[in-house]
């Protein structure tokens, strides 16, 4: 394999996203300036009980919004939708007002994702086992993998560079973006399509309930009244390209991707190392790939997830390796944490943080925990100058990956 140029600049030319508060940038971006959750009792699975009745659900027809067909929709799993409907508005995005088009005949899908269709083949084996085998449909099982959500999009937009599917629990979709950076940086491929996508299943909301790991209130990060997080769903992607490759082509360029960083804390399958030794190598590690420094990062946003270890962790991370001035928040208080899909979905949030020189609030913190000692811009969003910012994404088995995003003027 050839080896990664780290020269070689990479642009964003394109960002697509939807979540519970938002079908896309502008709803999404709206309800941060407003300060506006998305996060409300659970719909999802009629006649199930669970200690916690929240989460943060995409409450939309994706049918409808997917570009596709009403038939070929029903193929499909909730993930494949909702990557199809993030993905449809990036390459909208990166093709506009460009004198070329995307290049599709190289370009590649990279998706991180922890469920896939796993809510297709629970509703099958739930189907089989209330109404018996020749009433359920088989093909929800097809739907399963989690290699689909990329392959959809590479099958609806004729993207023919490859596809890769990143299962590291919920640095997934992070990862599947530094990876992408790499293969554009190596000439493995001419343009990606990185990001994440996850719907919410049974398997995920009770898991997490046995772990004693969800909040019953809407999540609170680094408050000192947290209790864990809710679960949410979505998905969002980036289009990277060469930087040359972008201006060639007459693209708008709306970001820098920098760099980025991914270490593991080879700790315990769940908790982070309580010192945050992985977090702040993956944040350092972004920093050494970007050729930046600490002092030149002026936003994080923090992984955040509102569980005490995790926030607590985080923290040290952050003072270790950025300092104790920079602004931080977790965007988690407004969508939940949509595991898989989570890298790239505040991925997205980081970009238009840039762009917008506004930094998100961390709803519902009245007062920050004795072992949180940042600021994490409470309640309210916070205008801020901008030139490079960090999106932090840590998983379960200490999977970590960090961002490193510039403005581009």
């Amino acid at each position: 394999m050839r080896r990664a140029d780290p020269t070689i600049r990479i642009a964003v030319t394109g960002a697509g996203i939807i979540c519970s508060i938002g079908r896309n940038k502008d709803e999404v971006w709206r309800s941060i300036q407003e300060s506006r959750a998305g996060i409300g009792v659970m719909s999802r699975f009629e006649g199930e009980t669970f200690p916690t009745d929240i989460a943060a659900e995409v409450n939309v027809d994706l049918a409808a919004l997917a570009p596709i067909d009403a038939r070929e929709a029903k193929r499909l799993s909730r993930s494949d939708l909702l990557a199809l409907v993030a993905a449809d508005e990036a390459m909208k995005q990166a093709d506009a007002g460009a004198a070329k088009p995307l290049p599709r005949e190289r370009a590649i899908v990279s998706t991180g994702t922890s469920t896939g269709g796993l809510l297709e083949g629970e509703e099958y084996y739930f189907r089989r086992l209330v109404k018996g085998r020749r009433r359920a449909r088989a093909s929800r099982v097809l739907q399963q993998p989690t290699s689909g959500p990329s392959e959809a999009v590479a099958s609806v937009f004729g993207l023919g560079g490859g596809v890769m599917s990143n299962a590291t629990a919920c640095a997934s979709a992070g990862a599947a973006i530094g990876v992408a950076a790499d293969l554009l940086r190596s000439h493995h491929a001419d343009a990606a399509i990185a990001g994440g996508s996850d719907a919410l299943c049974r398997l995920t909301y009770s898991g997490f309930n046995v772990l004693q790991a969800v909040d019953p209130a809407p999540c609170a990060p680094f408050s000192a009244e947290r209790k864990g997080i809710t679960l949410g769903e979505g998905a969002a992607y980036l289009i990277l390209e060469r930087w040359d490759d972008a201006v060639a082509r007459g693209a708008k360029i709306i970001a820098e991707l920098r760099g980025y960083g991914a270490t593991c804390d080879a700790h315990h399958p769940t908790a982070p190392a309580e010192d945050g030794r992985g977090a702040e190598a993956a944040m350092n590690g972004a920093l050494g790939d970007g050729n930046a420094v600490s002092a030149s990062i002026d936003y994080v946003n923090a992984h955040g997830t509102g569980t005490l270890l995790n926030d607590s962790a985080e923290t040290k991370a952050i003072i270790s390796a950025i300092g104790r001035g920079v602004p931080v928040s977790s965007s988690k208080s407004f969508f939940g944490h949509t595991l898989g899909a989570a890298g790239g979905i505040e991925a997205v949030i980081t970009v238009l943080a840039l762009q917008n020189q506004l930094a998100p609030p961390t709803l519902r913190l009245d007062r920050a925990a004795d072992d949180c000692t940042l600021d994490y811009v409470p309640n309210t969003p916070r205008p801020l100058a901008m030139a490079n910012a960090l999106s932090n994404t840590f998983g379960f088995g200490g999977s970590n990956v960090s961002l490193l995003f510039s403005r581009v003027l």
